[in-house]
C-alpha cells in the first residue's frame, strides 16, 4: 500500500531508501480508538519501526498515509 502511494506521489524507488512512512487509522468500536504504524525502507525492504495503539482517535491530519517527519 505504501509503495503504491509513493508511486502515486511521483517518487521513484531510488528515493525510498531510508524513508519513513506513517499510516494512521481510527478504529472506533474496537479495543483501541486508533492505530498508528510507521515503516522505514531499509535495504530494499520495509521494516515496522513503530506501532501505537491509542485510546483516543487520531486527528484528521494524521489519518491515512504520509511521509513521517
Amino acid at each position: 500500500m505504501a509503495e503504491r502511494w509513493l508511486q502515486d506521489q511521483g517518487l521513484d524507488r531510488e528515493s525510498w531508501q531510508g524513508m519513513r512512512i506513517q499510516h494512521g487509522e481510527n478504529t472506533p468500536g474496537t479495543m483501541w480508538e486508533s492505530v498508528l504504524i510507521e515503516i522505514e525502507r531499509r535495504g530494499g525492504e520495509w521494516w515496522v519501526t513503530r506501532l501505537d495503539r491509542n485510546k483516543e482517535p487520531l486527528p484528521e491530519n494524521e489519518l491515512g498515509l504520509r511521509i513521517a517527519e
